[in-house]
């Protein structure tokens, strides 16, 4: 009976780590990531995003409300003008500046921003500015939508100390996969995304973390 009973909370245990459909309670916490993002203001983020001329690496800040991010940029294994600098962007457009420095410096430095719209289709790199920028919304989403949806909950995991549970958003149609995945920690406060750009197999990874220094707009930008 003993080893029935054991043999009964391993597969229990291990089930509760198998992928599965949402629970009321975890849409409702999935459908206030993008507010959350919008009451919290500015994040600071590092992010690794997968490209074919090699992985880029970002580190900045975002703000949520106003749609404008700022970071530093390098990518690895490329030495030339235009594989490092310093990257400011909004909903629309991207500004790019040549620079020494691979982080969002501060004060934003008065050089030739060289500016153009962020391209919907074939840029990994427009990709990841505009998802981050898209983070935070004046309002919960619908969270009987994401139940009615293809949206999981994946499994229980840990980013440093913290307790974090990991979601799957819902996929697009006909999408054998989810194109994104969310690490909430316990107080909804999201930590880390996971997210698949363009054809790249290799998955984007972008962390938050607090921050209270604002993004200086500069002036291509502050129309």
């Amino acid at each position: 009976m003993k080893r029935v009973l054991a043999l009964l909370l391993v597969l229990t245990a291990c089930g509760s780590t198998t992928p599965r459909p949402l629970s009321i309670q975890e849409a409702e916490r999935l459908a206030l990531v993008r507010f959350s993002n919008y009451t919290t203001g500015i994040s600071a983020f590092t992010a690794s995003v997968p490209s074919p001329g090699g992985r880029i690496v970002l580190d900045g800040r975002v703000d949520f409300v106003n749609h404008l991010g700022y970071a530093g940029m390098r990518t690895d294994g490329r030495e030339d003008a235009v594989s490092q600098g310093l990257l400011q962007w909004n909903l629309g457009r991207m500004a790019f500046a040549t620079s020494p420095s691979t982080t969002a410096v501060e004060p934003v430095p008065v050089v030739d921003w060289r500016v153009r719209a962020l391209r919907e289709r074939g840029s990994e790199l427009d990709g990841a500015l505009r998802l981050l920028v898209n983070l935070g919304s004046d309002r919960p989403e619908n969270p009987q939508l994401l139940l009615q949806s293809t949206a999981r909950w994946l499994r229980p995991d840990k980013i440093g100390d913290a307790a974090v549970d990991v979601f799957e958003g819902p996929r697009q149609k006909d999408a054998a996969d989810a194109r994104l995945r969310y690490w909430l920690d316990q107080d909804g406060k999201l930590r880390r995304l996971e997210a698949r750009l363009g054809a790249q197999e290799d998955l984007a990874v972008f962390d938050f973390a607090d921050s209270k220094q604002p993004v200086q707009v500069i002036p291509p930008l502050a129309t």
